[in-house]
């Protein structure tokens, strides 16, 4: 849509507004996108497809005393590394750098002995979020020609 203004249109106004969201919006959705699945470490689950009814509940450790620590969470190393890799146009990638076990923790597994670690999945395809920053695209790209 180009706006008329008076007896000529203001279509160089609009490319540059335009241009400056396809800066400025994969780094938008990026950063809403990274604070649900933080989130969902917070609340245990319920941000993603998969999880929407929670993590399973580890077990505790015969050394533990009664005070159960949250799941996933022991140093919170994991949670912090958690961070956008990648925000451009076409392509945001969200993950961890540091983190070797996040894959196990996220997909689980079957280790060699038959033993099974649940899938706690912390990121991941959510039809909620993916509702949520098409409204955010949609309020940006609202302002372009405004």
């Amino acid at each position: 849509m180009i706006k008329r203004i008076g007896k000529g249109f203001e279509l160089n106004k609009s490319k540059q507004k335009f241009d400056a969201v396809k800066l400025t919006a994969p780094k938008i959705i990026a950063n809403n996108s990274l604070n649900w699945f933080l989130e969902g470490f917070r609340k245990g689950g319920y941000k993603t497809d998969a999880s929407k009814n929670g993590w399973q509940t580890r077990k505790p450790r015969k050394n533990e005393s009664g005070n159960q620590r949250a799941t996933l969470i022991k140093t919170g190393a994991l949670r912090r590394d958690f961070q956008i890799i990648k925000a451009e146009f076409g392509k945001i990638i969200l993950g961890t750098k540091n983190i070797p076990y996040a894959v196990r923790h996220n997909e689980g597994i079957t280790d060699r002995l038959g033993r099974k670690m649940p899938k706690r999945e912390f990121a991941g395809q959510s039809k909620e979020l993916n509702i949520e920053n098409e409204k955010l695209l949609e309020k940006l790209l609202n302002n372009v020609m405004k």
